[in-house]
């Protein structure tokens, strides 16, 4: 990478001032390199491990100062391909130092920063259990607590080596995703806060910022905080070792799954030992055990890895067997800028509770943080923040719980919605809210402080409550209670409906109360607009309205009329073309539809002469009263046009019977007779001696009909197949196309046409049908002389094979 500055830009700001307090330029004092030796054969693909570090040394003296100082360093870039940050390539770095001011204690400005003891040259295999000592040591003797914080961004390349470093605060670096500055090696990797000790599984190989803040408390007081930035790199290796957690513990249950943290492949066998005295059958061979404990206590388990070979190793852990440990918490809400109490809730049933870790969530103040049993923590802004608390006991047994804390501007105060009273009437308002409760006016009010008073105002009259919960957290809403001297009612003007119809009820009114009757047609007469149903004829509902003790009463008065009795005709069927009579009655006005088809759509009786089948409705109204119509359709279901088919026009010989055969219908009459064996079927069988047209009438069954007809010419000669002698392919529908014409003969076998050079043209049968259209592939051929051959068998079952030439004309 880059060579280390010759020269490093300090800067001291004295907190709370943006200007430089004092700007220093230090020079390098030395180099050193610090490298791991050889990690030896029981490690696969063993990373190398080489560092650089550069030593500048400079002594200032500063005056004391009340918030304290602030020293600060800052250069671009850091180093490409950082796995948990955005950008890294581009991302500057802050590093920072504090000395608090004599508004923390007096003697604080003398104070010693508390010292990291981290050692850089750990190696770190991805997805292997490691222990990273991240821990400090303090001159002072001052307690001290760990956490994980947010690395600081720094200069852009624009200006990577600036000679001032900018003043505090200092923006943080924008995390990858999965990944967080309280997260920074993902959800298995943690940090003791009371230790110092990162631990945990590693995640995928790569490079990870990690940023750990130790708190210096003294005498109960957050003195200090100092911070280390540093880069990890895990590397994709693997360790024959025995790596365990420090120690395992169920607070749920008796069971325990044990793994080794290392997945080298230079592990070939597990011996694991649970610890339990005067018995050796509690081991087992397998990699990832699970033991059932036999009772509660604590347990020292045992696993050597490669036992008697080569890469052997041996690791011990606890394992604590306390179930029965249930963390919670509550808290008592309150407002922005007002002290908020957290209460522990946790219950254990074996040792107790003895630890707490609370994050409040808002990490722009420092601390958020408290290890008090049940803080207090004061929320600036109002908002919804993630409180965690983090809670153990003397047996071991950790747990986290989470709550998302609510901080409003004010309280959460609900109160009665706006009323009104009759004047003779007393009234008890509603407040719901957590704190006390004051009302006002004070006059016809029963009590001032209570959440639920009885008030009487004789006059409509506004009450104010004011909520509160705590000091400077209050919330202040009101209620208008209107007072009426008696009830306004009138139920509404009597009216006509259709009988079966529904009518909505719509009484004038400022009652609050409604009760109604008779309620049997009612769907609800508790309500101020019921839907009423009433029976035939002339029906009275009575409403009585109330506004408490005040009362009123009104009717109303509904008349049904039935609909229009109407009749219609009956649904019909009509042959394709035709005409149906149409017929409605019972009314004096009539409405049919659709009306495209009809010969009038407002008489009683049109006709109509649908093409498709169609439904008529008709829409009657009567002068009886009911303003609406009766409905009602009509049917007219058309047959299509009848397909009468005859068969095609064809040719026999004398002595030749031909079938008939025709379609379309569901009956049959043939004209004239002569010659046919039946003439009221469809396929009769006709002997000729002479030409003739056969006409057939094809009927349905709802008795529509249509005709058609076929032409027989009958040949006085023997069966044969007759071809032209030339054709004309021109396309005006004259000799078009060279076809064989079969007289006598009941299958054509096949026609070929050849060309002069003997090649065929053209090929079909009795099946194929059709002939040729003087077209080869498509292409028109010019005027020539072409042969064919056609092979057949007539109606008595002798072949019949001929062969002639045909003249192509253009």
């Amino acid at each position: 990478g880059a060579q280390l500055d010759g020269r490093a830009a300090i800067t001291i700001y004295q907190n709370g001032f943006p200007q430089p307090f004092l700007n220093l330029g230090v020079n390098l004092d030395r180099t050193d390199v610090i490298q791991l030796a050889s990690p030896g054969p029981c490690i696969s693909n063993a990373p190398i491990v080489c560092y650089q570090i550069g030593v500048y040394i400079e002594e200032v003296e500063l005056p004391a100062s009340l918030q304290g100082y602030t020293i600060a360093y800052q250069r671009c870039c850091r180093i490409d391909n950082i796995t948990n940050v955005i950008n890294s390539g581009t991302a500057g770095a802050t590093y920072t130092a504090t000395i608090p001011g004599i508004s923390v204690l007096a003697n604080a400005p003398q104070n010693s920063s508390a010292r990291f003891n981290t050692n850089d040259t750990v190696i770190i295999c991805e997805n292997n259990g490691f222990i990273y000592n991240f821990s400090a040591t303090d001159a002072d003797g001052d307690e001290l607590t760990y956490v994980f914080a947010e690395p600081y961004e720094g200069p852009s390349q624009a200006n990577a080596q600036p000679s001032v470093a900018g003043p505090p605060p200092y923006p943080s670096l924008s995390h990858a995703f999965g990944f967080s500055a309280f997260s920074p090696m993902g959800a298995n990797v943690s940090l003791n806060p009371s230790t110092g000790i990162i631990s945990g599984t590693a995640p995928a190989s790569g490079i990870y910022v990690i940023t750990v803040a130790v708190m210096e408390k003294r005498l109960g007081q957050v003195i200090n905080i100092h911070r280390k930035d540093l880069h990890i790199k895990v590397a994709p290796c693997t360790i024959a070792a025995a790596d365990l957690q420090p120690e395992y513990i169920t607070c749920d249950g008796f069971n325990l799954t044990f793994f080794n943290r290392s997945n080298s492949p230079l592990i070939r066998t597990y011996f694991w030992d649970f610890g339990l005295q005067g018995i050796n059958t509690d081991t087992s061979n397998q990699e990832r055990p699970t033991f059932v404990f036999p009772d509660t206590g604590t347990f020292k388990v045992m696993l050597i890895t490669n036992r008697g070979q080569e890469c052997s190793d041996t690791a011990f852990s606890i394992a604590k067997v306390y179930p029965g440990f249930f963390p919670a918490f509550t808290f008592l809400a309150t407002c922005k800028g007002v002290p908020m109490r957290f209460i522990d809730n946790t219950t254990t049933r074996y040792g107790v509770v003895n630890k707490w870790r609370w994050s409040f969530g808002y990490p722009q103040t420092n601390p958020d943080t408290s290890v008090l049993r049940d803080p207090v923590y004061t929320y600036p802004n109002s908002g919804t923040y993630p409180a965690r608390l983090i809670v153990s006991s003397s047996k071991g047994c950790i747990d986290t719980v989470d709550q998302p804390v609510q901080i409003l501007d004010k309280p959460t105060l609900q109160v009665t919605n706006d009323t009104l009273i009759c004047s003779i009437d007393t009234l008890q308002l509603s407040a719901v809210g957590i704190g006390s409760f004051a009302w006002s006016p004070v006059y016809n009010i029963s009590d001032v402080s209570s959440p639920a008073p009885l008030v009487s105002p004789d006059v409509p009259s506004k009450y104010y409550v004011t909520l509160t919960a705590a000091p400077g957290c209050s919330n202040v809403d009101s209620v208008f209670v209107d007072v009426k001297q008696f009830v306004t009612l009138d139920a509404g003007p009597d009216t006509t409906i259709c009988l079966t119809d529904t009518v909505r009820l719509n009484p004038f009114s400022d009652a609050l109360s409604y009760r109604w009757s008779p309620v049997n047609t009612l769907n609800n007469p508790g309500i101020k607009n019921p839907v009423a149903k009433p029976a035939d004829g002339k029906t009275t509902y009575n409403v009585v309205a109330n506004i408490g003790k005040c009362q009123a009463s009104d009717d109303i008065t509904i008349r049904t009329v039935p609909y229009p009795a109407i009749r219609v005709s009956n649904d019909t069927v009509i042959c394709f073309g035709d005409t149906a009579i149409l017929f409605a009655s019972g009314g004096i006005d009539y409405r049919w539809t659709p009306s495209s088809s009809l010969s009038s759509n407002v008489v009683p009786g049109p006709s109509a002469f649908p093409l498709v089948t169609t439904s008529y409705r008709v829409a009657v109204t009567d002068n009886a009263g009911c303003p609406k119509p009766s409905l009602a359709n009509v049917l007219v279901r058309v047959v299509p046009p009848v397909p009468a088919f005859a068969g095609r026009d064809t040719a026999i010989v004398v002595g030749q019977p031909l079938q008939l055969n025709a379609s379309g219908g569901s009956s049959y009459v043939w004209s004239p007779p002569a010659g046919l064996n039946r003439n009221f079927i469809s396929n009769p069988v006709a002997n000729l001696s002479d030409d003739i047209s056969y006409i057939v009438k094809v009927s349905t069954e709802e008795g529509c009909f249509a005709y058609d007809t076929i032409n027989v010419r009958v040949f006085k000669t023997a069966p044969d197949i007759f071809v032209p002698t030339a054709f004309t392919p021109n396309g005006d529908g004259l000799n078009d196309v060279l076809r064989p014409i079969p007289v006598g003969i009941t299958n054509i076998e096949y026609f070929r046409v050849y060309n002069r050079w003997g090649v065929m043209v053209f090929s079909t049968n009795a099946e194929q049908g059709g002939g040729w259209d003087g077209r080869i592939n498509g292409s028109e051929q010019g005027s020539d002389t072409f042969v064919w051959y056609v092979r057949g068998t007539d109606f008595t079952g002798k072949i019949v094979f001929k062969k002639g030439s045909s003249t192509l004309i253009r």
